[in-house]
């Protein structure tokens, strides 16, 4: 009798076991499976980082009309040019290159920071992987420190954004630029399109699936002058200074690419 039930145990141990065919088939379907899910889990994680960086530029239109409302209705001061350019996503430089107190190296949205703006992180993107500058907010006030926004590229240096209820003129944005060796920053945040701050506080997106704005790689233009910025921005027109590669002029691609943001004209090349 203990020989009999001792062989049926081993026969229902041998019954239950799984065959090399079996656990093949099952490591094929979890491949397939995740295959499948994975694209979905990305872009689940990008429209997750997409809408806290629309929820970071609104803190940052809440902090602009809070310094407007003690500034004749006036947003920050753009920064004056440092070595010929003025590059609009920096929040801060060393204090010795610009007047201080009371800024103490603040420049452009920066100077919203700690009054209007407490949270200094709203100035970052979370999915912003490559800044032209520094980007660790620890350094506020005392070195350069980029944001991962660009900040009224409207405005020439050395002046202040009028605010308004006007909808269709932008105010911030993704940062679309590039980096000083040509690579763009637009590959790098969120990829297919940019998040846009316009003068009523609203935020919106902007397409641009076939990147073209990151493919023109432009970097700030010169800035010497303001009458310079002034001729950009009123006629688009090249002043003979090539940009990129010596491919475009820098600045007549970077109004190029705000007006397009401002009236929402997606692929603007």
């Amino acid at each position: 009798m203990g020989i009999s039930a001792r062989m049926t145990r081993n026969r229902t141990a041998i019954a239950r076991a799984f065959t090399l065919i079996e656990v093949l088939v099952v490591v094929a379907i979890i491949s397939v499976l995740v295959a499948i899910l994975f694209p979905s889990l990305r872009r689940a994680r990008e429209d997750a980082r997409r809408t806290v960086c629309m929820a970071n530029l609104k803190q940052v239109a809440a902090g602009v009309f809070s310094y407007a409302a003690s500034n004749r209705d006036l947003g920050p001061m753009v920064m004056k040019p440092l070595y010929d350019r003025s590059p609009r996503e920096l929040l801060s430089v060393p204090p010795a290159l610009v007047s201080a107190p009371p800024n103490r190296g603040l420049v452009n949205l920066g100077l919203m920071w700690p009054r209007n703006t407490a949270e200094a992180m709203a100035f970052i993107c979370p999915s912003q992987r490559l800044f032209p500058y520094p980007a660790d907010i620890r350094l506020l006030r005392t070195d350069f420190v980029a944001g991962s926004y660009v900040y009224a590229v409207h405005v020439p240096a050395g002046e202040s954004p009028p605010l308004g209820a006007v909808r269709h003129l932008a105010l911030g944005a993704d940062d679309f630029t590039a980096t000083k060796d040509g690579t763009p920053i637009g590959n790098y945040v969120h990829r297919v399109g940019y998040n846009v701050l316009y003068s009523d506080g609203s935020v919106n997106w902007y397409p641009d699936p076939n990147r073209s704005i990151a493919r023109r790689a432009v970097r700030w233009p010169r800035e010497s002058e303001t009458s310079e910025y002034d001729y950009y921005h009123g006629t688009g027109q090249s002043g003979g200074y090539g940009g990129a590669g010596g491919t475009y002029d820098d600045a007549v691609d970077l109004f190029t690419i705000w007006r397009s943001f401002c009236y929402r004209r997606p692929d603007p090349f």
